[in-house]
């Protein structure tokens, strides 16, 4: 796959999103990334969020809060995506809520060692999460938003999709598949009044981070690497807004994705993995 040295961005007879007073739904809501999105869309864009993640006490909490700090309506959807039937129990939920105007997939685990570590169990977790779930409920979505004749998908990928990414490994390799499915649908059904769009952040200070112990193994000096994810939900949240079908936050991370064009992928691998304590 090809480094993106540019950001894609809609075509100029397309209008721009509004999500003020639409329903947008966002996965993976209840931690990190997903929830941040969640409440940029809540508190700053007016939007009503039907919000989906297994804790169903985390999406309470997250409902409470922006119920008290706004008039937006949020609308709870707990369900495990990486079941076979999650993306079908999804789709039929949100769109029980009300006319959906967007879909954000931001759910995801990952797994931090080699990759013949990981029990079969929790690399087929993170394939059924992190790719099939997000590539059932992209096509749901998406064939529900042509029949409408409008609509915006956002699919958090990550920047690993470029490159290789030892010692998470499995996880790089959804992301990568992800990618590139969200660039070929995209190009598909370019001009028909949705805008899908991928966003392909680095590091971020999240509980994911945390529980795959990625905190204890990172270098120190990669730790200030970290983003904060309330700086990339508003960056994705903009990206999505704009129509960027390829968006990458951070201009240390373009800069990198530049340099890899470069380097014989040997040395890229050598580079990230490095960047762990293993």
């Amino acid at each position: 796959m090809s480094t993106p040295l540019c950001r894609y961005t809609r075509p100029a007879n397309m209008k721009a999103l509004d999500f003020k007073g639409k329903l947008v739904v966002v996965t993976g809501a209840s931690s990190g990334l997903g929830r941040e999105i969640a409440r940029e869309l809540a508190l700053r864009e007016g939007a009503h969020v039907a919000v989906a993640a297994r804790r169903r006490d985390r999406l309470e909490q997250l409902k409470a809060e922006i119920e008290a700090r706004c008039a937006s309506r949020v609308h709870l959807i707990p369900v495990d995506l990486g079941a076979p039937e999650g993306a079908q129990i999804l789709f039929h939920e949100a769109t029980a809520r009300g006319d959906v105007h967007a879909l954000v997939n931001c759910a995801g685990i990952t797994f931090l060692g080699r990759t013949l570590e990981a029990p079969m169990a929790t690399s087929d977790q993170i394939v059924a999460v992190n790719l099939v779930a997000e590539m059932r409920t992209s096509i749901l979505f998406l064939r529900y938003f042509l029949e409408r004749g409008e609509g915006a998908l956002l699919n958090v990928t990550s920047v690993s999709a470029f490159f290789t990414l030892p010692y998470q490994n499995v996880y790089a390799a959804t992301k990568r598949a992800m990618q590139a499915f969200t660039e070929g649908l995209a190009y598909e059904y370019r001009g028909k009044g949705v805008s899908i769009c991928s966003f392909a952040p680095s590091g971020i200070a999240t509980e994911m981070i945390t529980n795959a112990g990625m905190d204890k193994k990172l270098l120190p000096g990669m730790k200030a690497f970290l983003m904060s994810p309330e700086k990339v939900a508003r960056l994705a949240i903009r990206s999505l807004k704009k129509g960027r079908i390829v968006a990458v936050p951070g201009l240390s991370n373009r800069a990198g994705l530049f340099l890899t064009r470069f380097l014989p992928r040997r040395a890229v691998s050598a580079a990230v993995g490095s960047a762990y304590k293993l």
